[in-house]
């Protein structure tokens, strides 16, 4: 897609007690606002989608958050890292940007681990938001571990590799796979090979931190505070991540709901997106499969991602 006249600011704003940064991304501050709530936990989404051009400013004025304790927004107060937290900060968030843009209503789009920040507050605040946009959305995460163990097993086996067989037979899904660095070391190694990770074609952690480091909007600092970020926030989240169901947990939203799914993402699998999508109550709803992606249609199916937003959320 071509270049083209976007404007890119870098805002610091006091949430809840703590100094967090934003990057919007518009091309007229007239557009419709999108807040974007990010995956890891604590892995900023904004280095990622500047690197790979994803141009959701064409539709929205975007607003890339570093959530609590990531980036921009890094602290060392672990004892503040809880979901309750991040909920309250993604309201205060929302509220932020609707006054600073003079707007009724934004939209908000989770993605990943994002997607259970955004649902949680999209059930409670309703009246904030014009939709709820969920990517890559969870719903059993350990339920969506275990498919993803059972199905990466099935392609090792069908190939004949005895060295893969033998390896991915030295793990095993359990309740606990989230406090197996073991497990997640071959498990991501296979879910990669076969096109079934965060992107189709792979993406190394080299790409990574070529992708962050490469973020000239972040200072020196803030690039480092990613990694410190990530790794406190994994402390403080993996387990609660790992045994959240948000089919059980999320009822109802009282607003309108899209779920865009990858068919090939076995990091939240789409079997786990539909569940939520099928056990829950919203003002509207639609599921959309996205064919050819894994569990970053924004990136890998761009144009379709940007068509369905522009046909199916902006334009009902």
């Amino acid at each position: 897609m071509q270049q083209d006249d976007k404007r890119v600011s870098k805002v610091y704003i006091d949430i809840n007690g703590a100094k967090q940064g934003l990057i919007i991304e518009t091309t007229d501050e007239n557009l419709p606002v999108l807040l974007v709530v990010h995956g890891g936990p604590g892995y900023p989404l904004y280095p990622i989608a500047r690197a790979n051009n994803v141009q959701l400013y064409r539709l929205f004025t975007v607003c890339y958050w570093d959530q609590r304790g990531t980036g921009m927004s890094y602290t060392s107060d672990k004892k503040s890292l809880t979901i309750d937290q991040i909920v309250n900060d993604t309201v205060e968030v929302s509220n932020y940007l609707i006054q600073t843009f003079s707007k009724e209503k934004i939209y908000l789009m989770g993605h990943s681990w994002g997607t259970i920040i955004g649902s949680k507050a999209a059930s409670i605040r309703p009246d904030l938001f014009q939709a709820y946009i969920g990517v890559g959305q969870i719903g059993s995460q350990s339920a969506s571990e275990k498919e993803n163990y059972n199905v990466i097993s099935e392609k090792v086996e069908a190939s004949g590799n005895e060295k893969w067989i033998s390896e991915i037979n030295s793990v095993n899904y359990s309740d606990n796979y989230y406090k197996d660095r073991k497990y997640f070391s071959i498990v991501d190694k296979y879910r990669t090979k076969f096109g079934c990770g965060f992107l189709r074609e792979g993406y190394p952690n080299s790409q990574g931190l070529r992708d962050i480091f490469g973020t000239r909007q972040y200072s020196f600092k803030e690039k480092m505070n990613v990694f410190r970020g990530i790794a406190n926030a994994y402390q403080a989240f993996g387990e609660k991540m790992a045994k959240t169901d948000l089919a059980t947990e999320i009822s109802e939203i009282n607003t309108n709901v899209y779920i865009f799914h990858g068919r090939h993402d076995y990091i939240t699998t789409h079997h786990q997106a539909l569940r939520f999508y099928d056990y829950l109550k919203a003002s509207k709803k639609s599921f959309h499969t996205f064919e050819n992606s894994a569990h970053t249609p924004f990136i890998e199916e761009q144009s379709a991602f940007l068509e369905k937003l522009q046909n199916e959320v902006l334009n009902s």
